[in-house]
């Protein structure tokens, strides 16, 4: 019995399979390659959105407050020194490049809806520029600090913004500009900020409460002014530590972290220990606010990101130097 012979068309298409095959291993081991589309680019998250404005204004200030040849007695030219020199720091902890190669960074966009970047500025730009731009970037990385999803990356945004808007106070202060760029007011909220564990709250109720001691102590060792100044102080940081431990719900019982006293170095009969206390107090407040920021939740940051510059601007108020990044010590160089 012999087997009948295949249909023709059944040939024709194993056939065209067989050279499609072929003709793609030729191709192969040619080293070329049939087209594919290109990889889709990689779109930046929230995160890496505001880091990168960061980054971007962080340069424009770099720029914008350099100003050479300018006087080395005067205090704006100092300040505006101090500008170039913490942006260049901001830069560099926000991952935007080597300092001393800077590669201009994409555009970006503020949340006001500018574009931002080091080609929008103006190089030397007046006192008054660099002012301002401190102020609008200051508000840059607040709005950001307060709405991305990352903790830590808004705790170094928060301290940034708090770093920004000093040096404006400074540098308007230099230039006799009024009124000085504003703080926000600090105000207790009224519900315990997502994120936040009681403990966290604790430990805030008596960090405010060992200030508010230490100040009313300062205040028994100076004079006119400076015992105002400092009383006015005790008063902040005594009525915080209650209004904390009432939202904790910690006060007058048994978890209440607040003690009678607390221990103060010595020697503060000095007008000068006493001073540096005064400093070390506001800038330890600082620090802990700038952890809690990093705990909380977007929607809870504000009143946390205001606490921590209010505190550092208060350790500024006593003689502090701005740091570079204020409420974050382990980023202190120098």
């Amino acid at each position: 019995m012999t087997s009948s012979p295949r249909p023709p068309r059944r040939r024709e298409r194993l056939l065209a399979v067989g050279a499609v095959v072929a003709l793609t291993s030729l191709l192969a081991g040619c080293g070329l390659r049939l087209e594919t589309p290109p990889p889709a680019p990689p779109t930046p998250d929230a995160n890496e959105t505001a880091r990168e404005r960061a980054g971007a204004d962080a340069l424009g200030l770099e720029v914008l407050a350099a100003a050479p040849g300018g006087n080395p007695a005067d205090p704006a030219t100092s300040i505006r020194a101090t500008v170039v020199a913490l942006s260049g720091e901001h830069r560099d902890q926000l991952g935007s490049g080597d300092r001393s190669h800077p590669a201009t960074p994409a555009p970006t966009t503020d949340p006001s809806g500018v574009p931002t970047t080091a080609a929008t500025a103006k190089p030397a730009g007046t006192t008054p520029d660099v002012v301002a731009r401190l102020v609008q970037t200051a508000s840059n990385a607040r709005t950001d600090a307060a709405t991305v999803p990352a903790g830590p990356l808004a705790r170094l945004l928060g301290s940034v913004s708090a770093a920004r808007l000093l040096l404006a106070r400074e540098l308007a202060a230099a230039v006799g500009e009024s009124p000085a760029p504003e703080l926000a007011a600090v105000t207790v909220p009224e519900s315990v900020p997502a994120g936040l564990a009681p403990s966290a709250l604790s430990a805030l109720v008596a960090d405010e409460d060992e200030a508010g001691y230490g100040f009313e102590v300062i205040a028994a060792k100076l004079s006119d002014g400076a015992r105002s100044r400092a009383l006015d102080r005790a008063a902040v940081h005594r009525i915080r530590a209650e209004q904390w431990a009432r939202l904790a719900k910690v006060a007058q019982t048994r978890l209440d972290p607040r003690r009678a006293a607390y221990a103060l170095p010595a020697g503060l009969d000095d007008p000068a220990v006493a001073t540096a206390l005064a400093q070390s107090l506001e800038q330890s407040l600082a620090t802990s606010y700038a952890s809690l920021v990093a705990g909380a939740e977007p929607k809870s940051r504000l009143t946390l990101l205001d606490a921590l510059t209010e505190a550092t601007a208060a350790a500024v108020a006593w003689g502090a130097p701005v740091p570079a990044f204020p409420g974050l010590p382990e980023r202190a160089t120098g």
